[in-house]
């Protein structure tokens, strides 16, 4: 937490999301982006994201990041309705789990 901002996400008074965020360069690094699975699919998911958007433009951050694993496909569903794309990017493995690097520019 210390690294930067964290977001949570309650719906009476319990949490059912958090995300975290850190600067790496132009970027804001999208990270430990977790939502409660009885509620995945309500918007949770997607409100975190904004949080985490409208914090990255009013920073004058240039685009999001994050890494995720190809197995996870329906946090990749909302990350590519949510606008990101796929990169080249690394990093391409993490201890032995295979990751894929998803950006999202941000502005014009």
């Amino acid at each position: 937490m210390e690294e930067g901002p964290v977001w949570i996400a309650l719906r009476n008074g319990i949490i059912k999301g958090t995300v975290a965020a850190v600067p790496k360069g132009e970027a804001l690094y999208v990270r430990g982006m977790a939502v409660d699975p009885v509620t995945r699919g309500s918007g949770i998911g997607r409100a975190l994201l904004n949080c985490v958007e409208e914090f990255a433009i009013e920073s004058g951050f240039k685009a999001l990041r994050l890494s995720t694993t190809p197995f996870l496909s329906s946090a990749i569903r909302l990350y590519e309705k949510y606008g990101f794309l796929r990169s080249n990017d690394g990093p391409h493995d993490l201890f032995g789990t295979p990751l894929f690097t998803m950006v999202k520019p941000l502005g014009s």
